[in-house]
């Protein structure tokens, strides 16, 4: 009878250590996204595997491999990974390099975790893969904007050629570039304001050229002019985009510069000279200085500040004079300014002006003398009239 027990608790306790060696296990699932999540052929990026243990016991000595593959390329074939605990997970970051002859959609990059379950020695491997979309972006750039003007003031009609590059790896398609929602003074010349292009494969070029013509209230200012973009790409997307391209607007300063009075011009005198300055042009001068010379004539101040000239802006620099011969003199005004891009310019004025002798200085005396002698003679030449008169 005893015996008998001992039997039964014996197998028992081996039909429970079955069972319990029986429901402990590993059990593996996988996840995967990609940094950066848009990947194009010819690039690099990250994998990032999560292995997730689903069951009892812990995964001892996993190891994962990545298989070949005809578009993927692993940076690392093999990692050892840690311990994978029960209901636990790991994450490793996989450097791969993408084929530039990757189809665009979604490519399998396989690959076999091994590994041992708890203290058990046989190897137990599992075989899965991660997918990876690869995706051929379109990108459009403006690469180049030219004007058949080097320098556009108020009221030009002007010719802009826009140069655009696909720099994606896609196709466009049905490119159409437009001009519109105009709220600037700068309009369309006609009503030509739509060029279709067509196709641009990766990496080629497409001018096309609008005539736009500045209005008269114009501001001296770079104007952003918006470029309209529409086209398909690969998988048939419509895209619409809007590019921005400027346009500088130039007022180009000019100068009429004269005499407007003379005041006691002799030689060996001290006299002075107003010289106006207008201007003339379309656009502003910054920080006018003057700087005046001339032959034979002493010249205070050389240097005039004369600041900001607006447009049909008039400024005056009063110059004292001292000249030392007579006859005619050349003035010559040196005008140095900036436009309103703060781009320098200097331009010379000769002016012409005489200089006479100096006039004879009577001190106060003699003219007084002088007066009574005229009197003086007046009234004898009076009184021997009258008394010619009486004796007739």
């Amino acid at each position: 009878m005893r015996n008998e027990i001992i039997l039964i608790a014996f197998s028992l306790f081996s039909l429970l250590f079955f069972v319990s060696s029986a429901s402990a296990y590993v059990s593996l699932t996988f996840s995967s996204t990609t940094i950066p999540t848009t990947i194009e052929p010819g690039s690099k990026a990250n994998l990032l595997l999560t292995i997730s243990n689903t069951g009892t016991e812990v995964a001892t000595s996993p190891q994962l491999a990545i298989k070949p593959s005809a578009y993927i390329t692993a940076d690392i074939g093999v990692f050892n990974l840690p311990t994978i605990s029960a209901a636990g997970s790991t994450q490793i970051t996989i450097p791969i390099t993408i084929s530039s002859s990757a189809p665009e959609g979604t490519v399998a990059l396989p690959f076999t975790v091994s590994y041992n379950v708890g203290s058990s020695a046989g190897t137990v491997s599992a075989d899965n893969s991660a997918s990876i979309t690869i995706t051929k972006r379109t990108i459009l750039q403006i690469s180049d904007v030219t004007y058949d003007k080097s320098i556009i003031q108020r009221g030009d009609t002007i010719k802009i050629t826009i140069t655009l590059q696909n720099v994606g790896k896609g196709q466009v398609k049905d490119l159409v570039i437009s001009l519109r929602n105009f709220s600037l003074p700068i309009v369309p010349a006609s009503s030509d304001t739509e060029k279709f292009v067509g196709t641009l494969d990766s990496s080629q070029k497409a001018s096309v050229s609008f005539d736009l013509v500045v209005s008269n209230n114009a501001d001296v200012v770079t104007y952003s002019i918006p470029v309209s973009l529409s086209y398909y790409d690969d998988t048939g997307s419509l895209h619409s985009d809007i590019k921005y391209v400027g346009l500088k607007i130039t007022g180009i300063p000019d100068f009429v510069v004269a005499i407007e009075k003379e005041e006691n011009i002799y030689s060996g005198a001290q006299g002075t000279i107003t010289v106006s300055i207008a201007n003339i042009g379309t656009g502003p001068a910054k920080f006018v200085t003057a700087y005046a010379t001339a032959d034979d004539v002493d010249i205070n101040p050389k240097i005039n500040y004369v600041g900001n000239l607006d447009p049909d802006d008039t400024n005056t620099v009063v110059l004292d004079v001292n000249p030392m011969k007579t006859g005619n003199h050349q003035l010559v005004f040196h005008l140095s300014y900036k436009d309103s891009y703060n781009q320098g310019f200097t331009k010379d004025y000769p002016l012409e002006f005489s200089v006479g002798g100096a006039p004879i200085q009577i001190p106060l005396p003699f003219q007084i003398l002088i007066v009574v002698a005229i009197l003086a003679i007046i009234y004898w030449k009076r009184s021997s009239l009258m008394k010619l008169i009486k004796r007739k």
